[in-house]
């Protein structure tokens, strides 16, 4: 066992649990109106995903595909992505690759945590990443680091996506 990995959860679990353990519910009930209010952060994405019995993640996958609203699929992909294992993490990245809707709002949303910026700043790069200007690499170096999230399979394919859209914007001189 990975006692960082746990103890790190189990931080998050103490910190999110309440709320994470009455969406996890809804989510089983199938009541999709949570997920559809406001887009859940990194850290109860992380605990909801460990709640998350097998019916409850069909059910994401499920709204993550049909989800009647953007804010509903980048939800519950996000979810899905913090959830152990390929075949979850292959199907985010399908989502991301062909839902344009998710893949901004979930870039958003890596690039908002990962860069510490405000959320309209991220929203902003996400949908054109050419007005980076000299945050370049920094943002570079933070969404290659990002890359590597071994807890977070969409994280990993926005990262990669944006980091091969700002590569030509990078300047390789000191």
């Amino acid at each position: 066992m990975n006692r960082r990995a746990f103890l790190s959860l189990s931080a998050l679990v103490a910190t999110h649990g309440k709320l994470a353990g009455e969406l996890t519910a809804s989510i089983a009930g199938g009541d999709s109106g949570p997920l559809m209010t406001v887009q859940t952060t990194h850290a109860t994405d992380l605990v909801i995903a460990s709640l998350a019995d097998l019916g409850t993640a069909s059910r994401l996958r499920g709204w993550m595909h049909d989800g009647d609203s953007a804010l509903l699929r980048v939800n519950a992909a996000g979810i899905l992505a913090k959830r152990p294992g390929q075949e979850a993490a292959a199907d985010v990245a399908r989502v991301l690759a062909h839902d344009q809707e998710v893949r901004h709002l979930y870039s958003t949303a890596v690039l908002a945590r990962v860069g510490g910026l405000e959320w309209d700043m991220a929203g902003s790069l996400a949908a054109d990443l050419r007005i980076t200007g000299p945050r370049a690499q920094f943002l570079a170096a933070r969404l290659a680091a990002e890359s590597l999230n071994p807890r977070d399979a969409g994280a990993r394919w926005c990262s990669a996506a944006m980091l091969r859209d700002l590569t030509p914007l990078l300047s390789w001189e000191s």
